[in-house]
């Protein structure tokens, strides 16, 4: 099995759908920018890891089924909720580690790959932002356009941006601002095309739906 997904939850995240009060939703920023940072990892029977934050008595051993892994980390979540932004991330990254660590220790496995992931975190500053997929050239080639994914603790913003052929940028439309899960809002990362010399389009996921922006 290759090693490649990191989730966080709480105990008293079920049934909670608002971002303000669901660590899950909140950690998951931070999650996902570690398994960027992480590369592949060859393991016996585990795809991916789950930690669990538990107030009280955390299980000192590991549940392994269909490679799913579950990990208990003694940690009041109530407390996270009480944080600056800054700190949250960096509880996340902290949590998750301990997590990670545990399960590194009782498998005996090389710790290397898992520590550099957690420092290129601290080196992106903690920031989840990236470009989604590669920039797309009009067909006159004289701009480029891309989608631009700032994935925060409490929403996820998708932009659509387009450049010209210096790399300025010339146009910034917001095509959405959801719930920070990809379940979520991938749902608005369909496919990007020009459909003209002066108009690109991000089409939706079902590509019933797109954003387009003009520059005409």
């Amino acid at each position: 099995m290759i090693l490649k997904h990191f989730l966080l939850y709480s105990e008293n995240d079920d049934g909670v759908a608002d971002v303000k009060s669901n660590f899950s939703f909140q950690s998951r920023c931070i999650t996902a920018l570690y398994e960027k940072c992480f590369s592949k990892f060859k393991t016996e029977n585990i795809k991916q890891i789950n930690i669990f934050c538990v107030k009280d008595s955390p299980n000192p051993s590991l549940s392994i089924i269909d490679g799913f892994c579950d990990v208990e980390i003694g940690y009041d979540v109530s407390e996270f909720f009480k944080l600056e932004e800054q700190e949250k991330k960096e509880v996340v990254l902290d949590i998750l580690k301990q997590g990670i660590d545990k399960v590194v220790k009782l498998n005996n496995w090389e710790s290397r790959p898992f520590d550099d992931a957690y420092n290129c975190v601290k080196e992106a500053s903690y920031k989840n932002e990236y470009v989604w997929k590669k920039p797309k050239s009009s067909p006159n080639r004289t701009y480029k356009a891309e989608v631009f994914i700032n994935h925060g603790l409490y929403l996820c913003e998708i932009y659509l941006i387009v450049r010209d052929k210096n790399g300025q940028e010339i146009v910034k439309e917001l095509v959405s601002s959801t719930k920070p899960d990809e379940i979520i809002f991938s749902y608005y990362l369909g496919e990007l095309n020009w459909l003209s010399n002066y108009e690109v389009a991000l089409f939706n996921r079902p590509k019933s739906k797109y954003v387009s922006v003009h520059l005409k």
